[in-house]
């Protein structure tokens, strides 16, 4: 049990390092190296990779409480599942209200 406790741990601390890298570097986001310049200039990256790393960081408690369940399917739910699905519907609203991250 304590093996499984260590390594949701890290799989936590490395989910948080890259949220943390995420929000210091936000122009190695996928996607926005590729994006025209003239588009580019449009788009607050900076306030798009605070919600990206924020959200990042509201999957390390699942991953922490993940140990906790009693199936395995409930613990790949907490591990994997939820913190991803965090992440995905972030970036589908971020591509859907583009217009809310226009710099102003």
């Amino acid at each position: 049990m304590v093996a499984i406790f260590l390594s949701c741990c890290f799989c936590a601390l490395v989910w948080g390092a890259i949220g943390l890298f995420v929000r210091r570097y936000p122009e190695t986001m996928a996607g926005y190296n590729t994006m025209p310049r003239h588009k580019r200039e449009k788009i607050d990256i900076r306030r798009i990779a605070r919600w990206i790393s924020n959200v990042m960081y509201l999957g390390i408690p699942a991953m922490l409480l993940s140990p906790l369940m009693p199936t395995k399917g409930l613990f790949l739910t907490m591990l994997v599942g939820i913190p991803v699905g965090l992440l995905l519907a972030v970036v589908i609203y971020v591509n859907l209200c583009a217009k809310k991250f226009e710099k102003r």
